[in-house]
């Protein structure tokens, strides 16, 4: 044979077995398993992520109750649900997979996402664990959620369960990672051993597990660290402008304007295009009411938006909360 054919050959045997290696060694990146192997394999992964991802975990302790959290910087900021922590400026502690019992304070957060924060207070360099980009997760992608249900217990350890994201918009993700009671704030982990979402409703269903997708917490970061906690009680004294919105590549899709509020005295019609606000870019519905609630009737807001081709920017000065 021809010694330039037989390294050519072999270079090829070669090329085919790394392909078919990596193939078989990540069956996570295909929808469905194949076969025993792609679930043992997919069994070994989920045995390499969570040494890592368990030391990040809290269980916190308030008075009203228990719930869950993660870590995610060195200096102790944790991600959690808002209804976990119910208020800014609670005294509260946190528990570290090993026991040790740590003093934190909440921060700010949200109910119309159930996002919430909270700092340790106690000094130290403390464990943590990544937070996945925006838009990394999908519906398909293996993920594994982490909690304390019933609270701390040192004999059982974690708990852990597998599954799929099933669903997932802008402020909600969908699991079949079954939660339980006390596994509200805890993380849900993606195949990568990232963070992509916080525990949020439980429910008796096995399929009915939703989670605060990351990208609530990272669109909202320096208002959950240096805001209170947005209630829906706090909204019925602050600004109203008065439209339905849903998140569209394009910006924030108007699909209802309320009859005599400010967007309809000003303009603002159905399929309009919100794009930013007081020079703020909107990349979610919840960040638009962060915004508008942070004023008050009769303020003056600045609004840019796209009507077909046409960019309007106008000043409107905002209303108050209709009275139910």
């Amino acid at each position: 044979m021809n010694k330039f054919l037989y390294h050519i050959i072999i270079l090829f045997c070669f090329t085919s077995y790394c392909f078919c290696d990596v193939t078989i060694s990540t069956p996570w990146k295909s929808i469905t398993p194949l076969n025993q192997k792609d679930l043992l394999n997919i069994q070994s992964r989920l045995q390499e992520l969570l040494p890592n991802a368990k030391k990040a975990l809290v269980s916190i302790e308030t008075t009203d109750g228990v719930g869950s959290g993660v870590i995610v910087s060195e200096d102790g900021l944790v991600l959690t649900a808002a209804h976990v922590i119910g208020k800014t400026g609670e005294k509260m502690y946190v528990r570290l997979i090993n026991g040790k019992r740590v003093s934190a304070i909440s921060l700010g957060g949200s109910e119309i996402s159930d996002a919430g924060m909270l700092r340790i207070t106690q000094k130290g360099k403390w464990p943590f664990s990544p937070i996945a980009e925006k838009e990394k997760s999908k519906v398909g992608d293996w993920c594994f959620a982490v909690g304390h249900p019933g609270g701390f217990d040192m004999e059982r350890g974690i708990v852990v369960r597998l599954g799929r994201i099933i669903g997932k918009n802008e402020d909600t993700l969908q699991s079949d990672s079954r939660l339980l009671g006390g596994d509200s704030g805890g993380p849900l982990f993606d195949f990568d051993g990232n963070i992509i979402a916080i525990h949020s409703r439980v429910s008796k269903e096995s399929d009915q597990n939703f989670h605060v997708p990351v990208e609530c917490f990272l669109i909202n970061w320096d208002f959950y660290q240096e805001g209170e906690i947005l209630t829906l009680e706090n909204l019925q004294d602050q600004g109203f402008l008065g439209v339905a919105c849903e998140k569209t590549e394009l910006g924030l899709k108007i699909i209802n304007v309320v009859v005599g509020s400010a967007a309809e005295k000003n303009g603002l019609k159905e399929g309009d295009y919100l794009i930013s606000l007081d020079g703020e870019k909107l990349d979610s519905r919840e960040e638009l009411t962060i915004l508008i609630s942070s004023k008050k009737p009769n303020e003056l807001i600045s609004l840019e938006y796209h009507r077909g081709s046409t960019e309007i920017s106008i000043q409107i000065a905002l209303g108050a909360r209709p009275q139910e």
